[in-house]
């Protein structure tokens, strides 16, 4: 018994050492405390069988204890997390608590009848145990257990039920867990073999959590979008404090500039290396009104393009950071500029082609990544932004708007930027199933202008500034009404641009003939009354003609849509 007792601590110390392998840069920490956990319990169950007397019998299964109150409370807040459901802080906090209690109770063993009223040791063999008649407050232990087997199982069902946001497979895994960890454990404990039993099944425990830990890697889009970045990267980060401390940088800029390995850290930027006095003369060219600021510096006998930004911890500005990549090629292609000027131009203009293609896929992909996490949105994107070219390619054959065909296909080219906003609105809001109340609606028209800042950032020195603010004004102002009843600023009439009295009419239709979570689709000659009807008080009523003329060709495209 002790050689298995003693088996079953070794193959949990493994197990952590794996889940520092499969878990090295991602944070699920209710499952990781819950391997810490299991071990310390484990260990309890060690030391019982090795204890020699009734006081050290008693201090071994109050460390067990510490896993058996914790493991279901770890496990419950877990489970939260692998639905994407996120429980209040009050909640969080009152779980630990209601735990903390139970524990205190179990720890006055030996020193009142509370929780065990008498304890009685039992020896067989070398291996030491001991029963217990219970006391009052051990009611609170299994009411502990029964409310987090009960909870368990409600979120279960309610996830298979009303959630599609998570993997299935983990919940059977889910399942699986609640059933080894406290269902066995009341079986064995009347079956008076819980000390024999219980050591195997947290281990098998811990081999199911460390492949949810994997797969929950995997389905974590923010951590491989950061590590495919970082395996991606090829330039030099560095980030100074706002009292120009130096605060850290990555590889790569250690090694263009090996003098960092000097810095120390949380020390002052020294304005006698050179290096450090090239860093605070971009600190204070630095406009604090602008996202980013681009300079080019020489240090040796290379060249550097530093972007420098704003770095912020949550949403404060804690500091600067730098980007900087080596730009000597590129300064070397500009010197030799008279003798390859055709040959360089065209070299030019193949890395910015190159570029806004990267920028264009780059906003696809943001928007694409709103889609997927806007449970109302599936197919939006692209559906408003074909609803606007046929209503634009229709103003085009008005004579009047002949000479606006690079505004028009401007407008059309940044169409599918309008929600990017959405990409900051918290999953809690962006992913309701129902209606929203009238704070979460007040925190959804915020992406409006969160948008047109996105925008800014991502089109700044790429795209004309004539595009810029196209583009901006699409995300901004799309939810603005003719009457001045719309948001964010309340515009009127012409005050409204006319790229977002556009983009309100084929946004507004697309979401009268799609169905929501909260609402179904609505036919094609209802959506096209609201829309006629809405002319002038909602919409423009200059472009009334315009869509009454395309509404079949928009009915078509819908038509193909659902087809396919």
């Amino acid at each position: 018994m002790i050689y298995y007792l003693v088996t079953t601590l070794i193959i949990s110390f493994v197990n952590i050492g794996l889940l520092m392998v499969v878990n090295s840069k991602r944070s699920t920490s209710y499952f990781t405390a819950m391997f810490y956990v299991i071990t310390i319990q484990l260990a309890g169950h060690v030391f019982l069988a090795l204890s020699s007397n009734i006081e050290e019998a008693i201090l071994a299964n109050k460390m067990a204890y510490i896993g058996a109150v914790f493991i279901p409370a770890l496990f419950f807040l877990g489970e939260l997390t692998i639905c994407n459901i996120k429980p209040p802080r009050a909640v969080r906090i009152g779980i630990f608590s209601f735990s903390t209690i139970v524990l205190c109770f179990a720890f006055t063993a030996g020193f009142s009848d509370i929780f065990y009223e008498s304890v009685t040791l039992v020896q067989n063999k070398g291996v030491t145990d001991f029963t217990a008649e219970f006391g009052p407050a051990h009611k609170l232990f299994n009411i502990m257990l029964f409310i987090y087997l009960i909870s368990g199982i409600c979120v279960l069902v309610y996830s298979l039920l009303k959630k599609r946001n998570f993997s299935y497979r983990n919940l059977q895994a889910l399942a699986i867990i609640a059933f080894l960890s406290i269902g066995a454990f009341f079986i064995f404990r009347e079956l008076g073999c819980d000390m024999l039993a219980m050591p195997s099944i947290y281990i098998g425990v811990e081999f199911i959590m460390l492949c949810i830990i994997r797969r929950i890697s995997m389905y974590d889009i923010e951590g491989t979008v950061r590590d495919t970045l970082e395996y991606q990267n090829e330039n030099a980060y560095l980030s100074i404090s706002k009292n120009r401390s130096y605060i850290g940088c990555n590889d790569i800029a250690a090694h263009y500039f090996p003098v960092l390995k000097t810095f120390r850290i949380d020390s002052k930027i020294r304005e006698s290396d050179e290096f450090g006095s090239i860093l605070i003369k971009l600190i204070e060219k630095f406009n604090p009104e602008n996202l980013c600021q681009v300079d080019y510096f020489q240090y040796g006998n290379k060249h550097y393009k530093s972007v420098l930004r704003h770095l912020y911890h949550g949403s404060r500005v804690c500091g600067y950071l730098f980007r900087i990549e080596d730009d000597t090629k590129v300064q070397r292609y500009i010197k030799l500029l008279d003798k390859y000027n055709t040959d360089l131009a065209m070299d030019v203009q193949n890395k910015d082609s190159h570029i806004q293609a990267m920028q264009e896929q780059l906003i696809i992909g943001m928007s694409n990544m709103v889609e997927n996490r806007d449970s109302n949105a599936g197919g939006h994107i692209k559906r408003t932004s074909q609803v606007a070219k046929i209503l634009i390619n229709e103003m085009k054959k008005d004579e009047s708007f002949r000479h606006m065909n690079k505004f028009f296909n401007a407008v059309v080219k940044v169409a599918p930027m309008h929600d990017l906003g959405k990409i900051a609105v918290d999953d809690t809001i962006l992913r309701k199933p129902g209606k929203y109340t009238a704070e979460e609606f007040n925190v959804m028209k915020t992406h409006s202008e969160k948008g047109a800042a996105i925008v800014e950032n991502l089109l700044k020195d790429v795209e004309s500034q004539e595009l810029i603010t196209i583009a901006k004004n699409v995300t901004n102002f799309h939810h603005e009404r003719y009457d001045g009843s719309g948001y964010p600023m309340g515009l009127k009439g012409d005050e409204i641009p006319l790229e977002a009295r556009i983009m309100a009419v084929a946004d507004v239709y697309d979401a009268l003939v799609s169905r929501r979570s909260y609402k179904e689709r609505m036919t094609y000659a209802e959506a096209y009354d609201i829309i006629v009807s809405s002319m002038g008080t909602h919409f423009d009523p200059m472009l009334k003609k315009f869509f009454i003329n395309c509404h079949k060709e928009i009915e078509a495209f819908y038509d193909s849509c659902n087809e396919a």
